[in-house]
């Protein structure tokens, strides 16, 4: 079975400033105008880009996932989902 992880989907405009940092804590490139960004909900990495973020969170807490995929599983979506 394939199993996909959803992200509460909500737009939050932030700046450079209200997130005190220039630079994606995982790839260290600077973040532009628009970019998506977020962090790891499993350590404490900082922010970074939507993608550097799949990335880490698949690589570095593959076993912090598949507990969290056990443990929602048989959970029903929310009416907004």
């Amino acid at each position: 079975m394939v199993s996909v992880l959803w992200r509460d989907s909500w737009l939050k405009p932030l700046s450079v400033h209200d997130i005190e940092t220039k630079l994606c804590k995982s790839c260290k490139k600077i973040l532009k105008d628009k970019d998506f960004v977020t962090s790891c909900e499993f350590c404490d990495i900082g922010v970074m880009h939507d993608n550097c973020a799949n990335d880490h969170i698949l690589k570095k807490h593959k076993v912090e996932v598949n507990k969290k995929i056990e443990l929602h599983k048989d959970k029903p979506l929310h009416e907004f989902q």
